[in-house]
């Protein structure tokens, strides 16, 4: 979501804004929420509007080594919008020739496989705080964060240095925000 091609179309005259609230203020929805996948998108829809929810990819490597997530987190919370991740298991962008990247077809990036990275990714993520993490799509992964999500304890401090490490390390799937 671009904040010209859509976030202004959105919230336009005639916009699909003014669907949503009718649609809010007449009682057939309770809530509403956007996706974005760039920080000016959703920093710009909550500027506009009091959401109820925020789904925004919110990932260890885009974190530290861009500082893209923390802001959208920072004002989703701010005003009262619960948050909600997508991306959290992704490791980077799939390298030329990845041996891999058959197997893990449906994901556009190259995702997080061992046990204890995407253990330690999700406990990333869930101390943002949000309320849900998508996985990754694809069974295996999919059952991978299910175990994981059976101890949400969280992370130590030599866990912090070693995703900061990690992240280092990593092409992380979006690039630093455009300030």
């Amino acid at each position: 979501m671009k904040v010209e091609k859509d976030v202004d179309a959105v919230f336009a005259k005639r916009g699909a804004m003014e669907t949503f609230l009718e649609a809010k203020r007449s009682g057939q929805v309770r809530h509403v929420g956007f996706s974005a996948h760039t920080e000016a998108a959703a920093l710009a829809a909550l500027e506009r509007y009091d959401f109820d929810s925020v789904l925004f990819p919110l990932n260890f490597a885009c974190w530290h080594k861009h500082n893209f997530g923390p802001r959208v987190a920072e004002a989703a919370h701010r005003k009262g919008a619960t948050l909600l991740a997508l991306k959290a298991m992704a490791r980077e962008k799939w390298p030329e020739g990845a041996p891999d990247r058959e197997r893990y077809k449906p994901c556009w990036y190259k995702p997080l496989v061992g046990a204890d990275e995407i253990a330690l990714a999700l406990r990333f993520t869930w101390s943002v705080p949000v309320v849900a993490a998508v996985s990754a799509g694809h069974p295996d992964l999919f059952r991978k964060a299910l175990d994981a999500a059976a101890d949400p304890s969280p992370r130590e401090a030599d866990e912090a240095a070693a995703l900061r490490s990690l992240a280092q390390s990593l092409n992380p799937i979006f690039d630093p925000p455009a300030d």
